[in-house]
């Protein structure tokens, strides 16, 4: 940019016209030189409306924060135990006795260890980095866009993520995403400066990112992989035999990256580690192409638990298909600006097979439609095993093409196919818009049907002739004005419900009964209690509390208890490690009976708290019934508060 301003060249000017700067000039120094008062005055709207987006952004993902408490309670506990031992922070500890690890890998754990370390365990601590990564998204995501946008466009783009409903909630939140989504962001736009500048480095600086984003993730950090190869196979300036090598050596890095803290996982002794929590066979290698690989994009049927669940609360067999995340558990996510980021995303492939985009815009917009195209396919047609959630890391290419898209609606011809196009589009959309305004009750219905009638407008002056060009303009921005509502409607809704457990939701609670938005809500107050246990987790009276944070001191477990999010919990309140007896889900083989039995006779673990409404879900480790049916044969049991509590003492 000093560059620029030095020759005279007007970073927004679509001709880049160069001058002579007088100051510059051989023999002009009595010359004074010439104030760009335009330059000037551009720059500053455009850094103080960028200033303003990443202002009102955090304002809204840092407003009412202690509401969510510890939010992921899972997370949080394994924060904690990162921050009373080492090895706990290093494998991602569940617990800082070192029984179990979480089922993701550790570095987003990391980085709010660091902040717990300096603040102390609170709140605060927890989630001000996830606000944190998420502006620092936003304002990636208008530096991946200012090079090949206008200044508006790529401020509309900012914005748009920005303000999308599952980006507000887990900015606000401490899952791993706000790390991938920025992890992902680095690479991509590393990639791209690797083909603009020809230098080969920042496409291994691109793998290096990537490789984190799968410490933090695994491969849904690999979703934007496809976008960053095709840009550099298809629009590198080395020569083929070069181009091949240098993304055969980026791949390396990625892989060698990407494997290095697994191998120290896989070639440290188990005895000597804790157990890989996901994993049923204490496998970090297991974990990575099962639990959290394929096992999350092929498996069709539904967990042993299912059964449990009320009739009228299930869904059918499987949701997946093209539309799946414009229904009522994903829309209110991910829905708003969907539509008219896919039917842009058709436009921009037009533009570029028929050669109209230069060199530089098209590497930007086959970045976007291939990662938008890319995460669509897999987020829609996985399998079962899906979070709403995951429906962030549709977030960025969706602002990038929505920002190309409406470019191609300022620039287009006014020939009668371009103003259809236009048009239909914006009435799309606006139908779409309305259609998630109709989800659930929270959304006030005037302001729906007040949107939906500015965007029907919009679409019918756009289809029109307009007899000036400003009318056209104005359309064009009412239209994008009326569809931007409804995600920033959304997000003040998800600030006034607290989030907490294993699967938060962006806006209210659906009309629909057979949605997962109703379900949670029954789950918030007990109804199911297993399921409750398993999603929220279950938080130890007073006097439990009080018996566990009085146990003997050399007692590397204050207690056993399930699920994770249960244990997790007890752990936070009482501050002693507590071993979460199968892992998140009850499920895995640990720790086995025969570890149990030794830690408690050993004086290692002082109780057991049992959760009867876990003990009855199918699918627990058989591990977690052998430990039972041994406790209840050995120990005395102790009713306090209504639950049942074995001390593990001879």
């Amino acid at each position: 940019m000093l560059l620029l301003s030095r020759i005279g060249c007007s970073p927004t000017s679509r001709g880049r016209t160069l001058t002579a700067s007088p100051s510059t000039t051989l023999g002009n120094k009595g010359v004074k030189p010439h104030k760009n008062h335009n330059l000037g005055s551009t720059r500053t709207w455009e850094i103080g409306t960028l200033i303003g987006i990443i202002s009102g952004s955090a304002l809204i993902y840092v407003w009412g924060l202690a509401g969510n408490g510890w939010a992921n309670a899972y997370y949080s506990a394994a924060v904690q135990a990162g921050q009373h031992d080492l090895a706990a922070l290093f494998f991602g500890s569940a617990d800082w006795g070192n029984s179990i690890t979480v089922d993701k890998p550790p570095l987003s754990l990391w980085i709010m260890g660091l902040s717990v370390r300096i603040f102390g365990l609170n709140t605060w601590a927890l989630l001000l980095p996830q606000a944190g990564m998420t502006m620092a998204s936003t304002l990636l995501i208008y530096r991946v866009a200012r090079p090949h946008l206008p200044a508006s466009l790529a401020l509309l783009s900012a914005a748009v993520f920005a303000m999308t409903p599952i980006t507000v909630l887990l900015a606000r939140y401490n899952n791993p995403d706000p790390l991938m989504v920025l992890l992902m962001l680095s690479a991509l736009y590393a990639g791209i400066r690797a083909v603009e500048t020809d230098r080969s480095r920042l496409l291994y600086l691109g793998a290096c990112f990537l490789a984190l984003g799968f410490l933090t993730k695994q491969l849904q950090a690999f979703l934007v992989l496809p976008a960053i190869v095709l840009v550099f196979l298809v629009y590198s300036s080395f020569a083929w035999p070069k181009r091949l090598v240098t993304l055969l050596f980026a791949c390396v890095m990625l892989v060698a990256g990407s494997l290095a803290w697994p191998m120290v996982v896989e070639l440290t002794p188990p005895m000597s580690r804790p157990y890989v929590g996901g994993s049923a066979t204490n496998s970090m290698l297991e974990l990575t192409l099962g639990y959290n690989g394929l096992d999350r994009v092929l498996k069709r049927e539904a967990d042993p638990s299912t059964a449990l669940i009320p009739e009228a609360m299930r869904r059918l067999d499987t949701d997946a298909g093209f539309f799946r995340l414009f229904n009522a558990n994903y829309g209110q996510e991910i829905g708003w600006l969907l539509v008219p980021a896919l039917i842009a995303s058709i436009a921009i492939t037009v533009q570029l097979v028929s050669g109209r985009f230069s060199r530089k815009k098209s590497i930007l917009a086959t970045a976007a439609v291939s990662w938008l195209a890319t995460t669509y396919i897999v987020l829609s047609f996985m399998g079962n095993s899906f979070h709403s959630y995951y429906t962030a890391s549709l977030a960025a290419p969706l602002a990038l093409c929505i920002g190309l898209g409406a470019e191609l609606a300022f620039t287009s011809g006014r020939t009668v196919l371009s103003r259809v196009g236009l048009g239909l589009t914006v009435v799309a959309s606006s139908i779409f818009s309305h259609a998630m305004w109709q989800l659930s009750d929270a959304y006030l219905e005037w302001l729906g049907n007040a949107l939906l009638y500015a965007g029907l407008l919009s679409g019918a002056v756009l289809l029109l002739p307009a007899p000036q060009k400003w009318i056209s303009v104005a359309a064009s921005w009412l239209a994008i004005g009326s569809l931007l509502v409804g995600p920033l409607y959304c997000s003040v809704i998800t600030l006034s419900s607290p989030q907490n457990g294993s699967n938060p939701l962006s806006g209210g609670v659906a009309r629909n009964p057979h949605t997962l938005s109703r379900f949670l809500q029954g789950v918030r107050v007990q109804d199911p209690a297993w399921a409750s246990g398993l999603a929220i987790g279950n938080s130890p009276s007073p006097a439990i509390a009080e018996l566990l944070r009085s146990a003997d001191a050399d007692c590397t477990w204050a207690a056993a208890t399930y699920p994770g999010q249960t244990a997790a919990r007890f752990q936070l309140e009482v501050g002693r490690p507590i071993m979460p007896i199968g892992g998140f889900a009850a499920t895995d083989p640990s720790p086995k009976l025969e570890q149990f039995q030794q830690a408690a006779l050993t004086g290692r673990l002082c109780y057991l708290v049992e959760q009867p409404e876990q003990l009855m879900v199918p699918g627990n480790s058989s591990e977690l019934a052998a430990i039972h049916d041994w406790v209840r044969n050995t120990f005395r049991a102790e009713n306090i508060d209504g639950v049942t509590v074995y001390r593990l003492a001879l």
